[in-house]
């Protein structure tokens, strides 16, 4: 019977493709499945034997945390030499949201703004 040891929900791309190869060169049997329909179910990485699942477990884990640990690290230096805080980070990825897709960035400005008059008519009407 088949068990899901890995969910694709969050992922970046450049993790599954190494968990595929994580679990390839250990030589554990696995299939792939996509994210459904409009992306409603998140995609998954199966384990095919049972036997197998608790060792593709902790290799997932080992590798998840030296990930963490690498990302992390890079993060501080990329930080420290930049010496831009969280913050700034942020400003980036919305002025990169705004250049990248115009679109959803106006749609997203338009609900905030939306959400701000609701909120300012609500309580003129309780004063």
């Amino acid at each position: 019977m088949t068990k899901r040891v890995y969910d694709l929900a969050n992922a970046s791309p450049e993790e599954v493709e190494a968990v595929l190869a994580l679990l390839s060169d250990n030589g554990i049997a696995h299939y792939q499945t996509p994210s459904g329909v409009f992306g409603l179910a998140p995609g998954a990485i199966w384990v095919s034997n049972d036997g197998d699942y608790e060792g593709a477990r902790k290799l997932i884990e080992t590798h998840d945390r030296t990930r963490a640990r690498r990302v992390r690290a890079e993060y501080a230096e990329l930080a420290a030499a930049s010496g831009h805080g969280p913050l700034r980070g942020t400003l980036l990825n919305v002025r990169r949201l705004a250049t990248e897709r115009p679109l959803q960035a106006l749609l997203y400005a338009a609900v905030l703004v939306l959400i701000i008059v609701f909120h300012v008519l609500f309580f003129r009407a309780l004063a």
